[in-house]
């Protein structure tokens, strides 16, 4: 079977590439992993024998945006199957996912992928913006044990399933012998189960990478900070959607006191949302670096299922559409805000201070850049 990623047109040089570790995994049964690029060269067998896999690594964004190009490339290959989040939401997969149980058995084919094509997000190697390169992911549970209104990762597992750590280490290591200098860890909280934490985390101490992961702010301690900083863990994206539990303030000083620095996400638009009092918090919390989402009902969601009205332009759904499926005022105050949060005088004095000019001037150049 060959297995098709839809995801992979060049970004710009702000951008990262990941590699398509859903493909790797549903490469199980298959010889090779193309890009969209070549979708006109695959005829075998009528094909019949292709996968498009619709997915990424962000539960939301990642999936329902592809649609547009998927529906493309089911224009040439009618006789494809295809696979993952917004499919299965829809109802229109016509291959099925692998479970929890089954996962966790799994080893991705890392063999067919070639980690010098991908580059790590900018702001992971804002300390050397040179070194983005050979960029890895992995994961080492699936699912969550969280609901949230907002997000459709339940559409594909309900609970939360954990790797055996040593297989988690012995992929890593794989990765590293590849050439993998840095790391994502793509599990929907990763920061959750101390024991699993310290027995990846000693496994994995020696091998130099720079590595960052998701955290919840009621689910960070001191301890699993201290653990994972030992380990390479040099930056945890928390989710700022004022449904954490936690003291977010009191877990961005923990994190930075362990010296790792904090990306923060933020949506605008959630039902009940005061759009100022969000981006209050975004600055008082002055994190390392942000991003700023319009919030959207992905088909999944319970947000999504709760509405009357459910969209079927799935283009619209993409964060940077001109015709995203939001109110105008809520997609203007979030363009508006990300340029205000990364052009601000305390914000760069930080960011020159803990990694340099050449990050600080980074950061200036992409305040050049605009959404639309």
């Amino acid at each position: 079977m060959i297995i098709v990623n839809p995801n992979s047109k060049v970004p710009g040089k702000f951008s990262a590439i990941e590699p398509p570790i859903w493909c790797a995994y549903l490469a199980a049964d298959g010889d090779r992993i193309v890009d969209l690029q070549v979708e006109k060269a695959i005829t075998i067998n009528n094909g019949e024998d292709v996968l498009i896999v619709v997915m990424g690594n962000n539960p939301s964004a990642s999936s329902t945006p592809k649609m547009l190009e998927v529906q493309k490339l089911l224009r040439q290959i009618p006789n494809a199957k295809i696979a993952g989040l917004h499919p299965i939401a829809t109802e229109e997969a016509t291959y099925p996912m692998p479970t929890r149980e089954e996962l966790v058995k799994i080893t991705p084919r890392w063999d067919l992928i070639d980690f010098s094509k991908y580059k790590a997000h900018n702001w992971h190697c804002l300390h050397d913006l040179d070194s983005r390169g050979n960029y890895g992911v992995v994961y080492s549970s699936f699912g969550c044990p969280f609901s949230c209104y907002f997000c459709n990762i339940h559409t594909l597992y309900s609970g939360i399933t954990f790797r055996k750590p040593q297989d988690v280490i012995d992929e890593i290591g794989y990765l590293v012998s590849k050439g993998v200098k840095n790391l994502k860890f793509c599990d929907e909280l990763f920061a959750l189960n101390k024991q699993h934490v310290f027995d990846i985390c000693d496994g994995i101490k020696d091998f130099n990478l720079n590595i960052w992961a998701y955290a919840r702010a009621d689910t960070i301690t001191s301890e699993l900070l201290k653990k994972m900083k030992g380990a390479g863990f040099n930056w945890l994206a928390y989710g700022f959607d004022g449904g954490d539990k936690g003291n977010p303030s009191e877990a961005v000083k923990m994190t930075r006191e362990a010296g790792i620095n904090v990306m923060g996400n933020f949506m605008f638009g959630l039902p009940g949302d005061d759009m100022k009092r969000t981006f209050a918090m975004a600055v008082d919390l002055q994190c390392e670096f942000v991003n700023f989402y319009v919030a959207l009902p992905y088909p999944g969601s319970e947000w999504y299922e709760s509405l009357k009205d459910k969209s079927t332009d799935w283009s619209s759904f993409n964060q940077y559409s001109p015709n995203i499926c939001a109110d105008y005022e809520v997609v203007k105050f979030r363009d508006e805000a990300y340029l205000r949060y990364i052009t601000r005088p305390e914000y760069l004095k930080m960011i020159r201070e803990k990694f340099g000019d050449k990050a600080k001037a980074h950061i200036l150049e992409m305040a050049e850049w605009r959404f639309r």
